[in-house]
């Protein structure tokens, strides 16, 4: 997903984003492909990828599909998603937010997307709407509170500095996400009842985190995610470009480790 336009800073544009979204989809997939094998994605079915990325998802779904179904997927930008398209997939440059959407999907599905977006509680209505009778819809957004950094015991005197960094990191955070209209901090966990609110029946949730080792190509998307807003995050007042520095580096190393932020994936099916 391109956030650029909701004020948090990310955008597709930049040169480090494809390996960014490169260790975002190491993190995030595996949970994301079970749910969907869970929910059950048929040969075809109409699928959509909301806020597709790098396309990893997109590419699976058109696998399930066939080629007797159909896969649109899409972004504000779509650089990273153009060797997607094919005869069953669709990429298309779509704000969720303001252009019109079709209807009757089969299945639908959104990851790190509607915490970005001010409108977020009228997006997943719009995206309800959009499904088939029997229809399922997947949502997965991230719940920021409970990132930890776990450093090695060889890192010696960084235990005691780094959570007071980290605090003031995600306190930073906190702060643009409110000025933009993001949640990274409420939204998520309360996606189930959001769901039912919206009219789902069989929902149902799970969060999941992993651990992160230093130095990794899964740790790359913390390190350039914060990187990346590291110009928004100074200005905030809250932290350093200095202690930023620091911080994101010993994540960098062999021997550090994080806990990333759990991602709280909820589903459930429109009633037929």
């Amino acid at each position: 997903m391109s956030e650029q336009s909701y004020g948090i800073g990310l955008d597709n544009a930049w040169a480090g984003e494809q390996q960014r979204l490169a260790g975002a989809e190491e993190i995030f997939d595996p949970a994301t492909l079970r749910h969907l094998d869970s929910i059950g994605i048929a040969p075809g079915m109409r699928c959509l990828e909301i806020g597709g990325g790098a396309g990893s998802v997109a590419r699976f779904m058109a696998e399930r599909v066939g080629p007797t179904g159909w896969v649109l997927v899409t972004d504000l930008d779509i650089r990273l998603l153009e060797e997607c398209a094919g005869p069953n997939v669709e990429v298309r440059v779509h704000d969720i937010c303001s252009d019109p959407l079709e209807t009757g999907f089969d299945v639908i599905h959104a990851r790190l997307v509607l915490e970005h977006l001010p409108e977020r509680l009228a997006v997943l209505e719009k995206l309800v709407a959009a499904l088939r009778p029997g229809g399922r819809l997947l949502i997965e957004d991230i719940d920021f509170t409970a990132i930890r950094h776990l450093p090695s015991t060889r890192q010696f005197g960084v235990p005691a500095r780094i959570p007071r960094i980290w605090k003031r990191m995600i306190r930073a955070t906190e702060v643009l996400a409110a000025a933009s209209g993001a949640d990274f901090f409420e939204f998520a966990r309360n996606l189930p009842t959001h769901l039912v609110d919206a009219g789902l029946d069989d929902v149902g949730a799970e969060a999941c985190t992993r651990l992160i080792p230093g130095g990794s190509t899964m740790s790359e998307f913390t390190t350039l995610s914060f990187r990346e807003a590291g110009p928004a995050l100074v200005s905030t007042g809250l932290v350093s470009q200095r202690d930023l520095d620091w911080a994101l580096a010993t994540c960098e190393e062999p021997g550090s480790m994080v806990m990333v932020t759990p991602v709280v994936s909820a589903w459930g099916r429109r009633p037929a």
